[in-house]
């Protein structure tokens, strides 16, 4: 239990270090501009938002089918 409590707490301090000092901007900057030209492209490219709007048909079919699920066991 005890080691438990030290990891959590050595992973929660880690975080707060990182988020509240001044080099986490320098370390994150490169992913988020990196992520920021990614997303950028996805949303240009046709084929990608023709794959990423039927994946959101499937898990709105599956969703509605889960639903129907529970409406039959209640």
């Amino acid at each position: 239990m005890l080691g438990k409590l030290i990891l959590t707490i050595l992973v929660l301090g880690g975080g707060a270090f990182l988020l509240l000092s001044d080099g986490f901007e320098v370390f994150i900057s490169p992913y988020a501009d990196a992520a920021i030209s990614d997303i950028e492209d996805i949303k240009n490219d046709p084929e990608t938002q023709t794959k990423f709007n039927h994946a959101l048909d499937a898990i709105y079919e599956n969703l509605a089918k889960i639903k129907f699920s529970f409406n039959d066991f209640f």
